[in-house]
């Protein structure tokens, strides 16, 4: 696992790092030349050097930066009064279109090609956009549980579910695909799909039901 160095910011760094990230989404961290960074930053190599003491450390601030930005902007837009049958596919579509974002798969393709490189953990890049939905989506659980329209005990773990099954039927093709693209016809047709899975998962059992689960007549 390589040791990160430290970096020394100056006043053209801000520069430097757009350069390098440009660089490094285009061509992998083997691919990329301190040549062609410093070329895109419009900087000379002895610049470069005044602020990373390599390459490495260059690539790890640039991902920093990079995931930094795209964190950014992720919202609900969902009306309270809706039900869930009727929000759950918009939220659905919501998560996959805002991580289907050519930037943030760029950004995950990269991250996930580079784990280890400089103390990254293997899901680090991902984790931390995965967290920001989650932290979006849990409140409409939250309130459709103390309601009665969902039943959750752990509304959490729902939440981290709920995820998961958005991402997977949309966004891990483009991931590990770059040719793959998906219209947005068969996006709102997997988010429909998904967000019947999780009602089925969670919709309150009639008192019939109820009273089979139970073990009653």
């Amino acid at each position: 696992m390589a040791k990160c160095q430290a970096v020394s910011p100056g006043r053209k760094f801000d520069q430097v790092i757009r350069g390098a990230t440009a660089i490094f989404l285009r061509d992998g961290f083997a691919g990329a030349s301190v040549d062609d960074i410093a070329a895109e930053a419009q900087v000379s190599k002895a610049t470069l050097y005044s602020y990373f003491p390599d390459k490495t450390a260059m690539f790890q601030e640039a991902m920093r930066a990079e995931a930094a930005r795209l964190e950014d902007g992720f919202a609900l837009d969902i009306d309270t009064d809706l039900s869930p049958d009727q929000a759950l596919p918009l939220i659905i579509a919501a998560i996959a279109a805002w991580m289907a974002d050519p930037a943030r798969i760029n950004f995950l393709r990269l991250h996930l090609a580079e784990a280890g490189r400089c103390g990254t953990p293997p899901g680090g890049g991902r984790d931390r956009l995965v967290r920001i939905i989650q932290d979006a989506v849990q409140p409409h659980l939250d309130r459709w549980a103390r309601s009665g329209q969902l039943a959750i005990e752990d509304t959490g773990l729902a939440t981290r579910q709920l995820v998961a099954l958005s991402l997977s039927g949309i966004v891990d093709g483009l991931l590990f695909d770059p040719r793959s693209r998906m219209a947005k016809a068969d996006t709102d047709v997997v988010a429909r799909s998904a967000a019947q899975l999780f009602l089925r998962a969670f919709m309150p059992a009639s008192p019939p039901e109820r009273r089979r689960r139970a073990g009653g007549q």
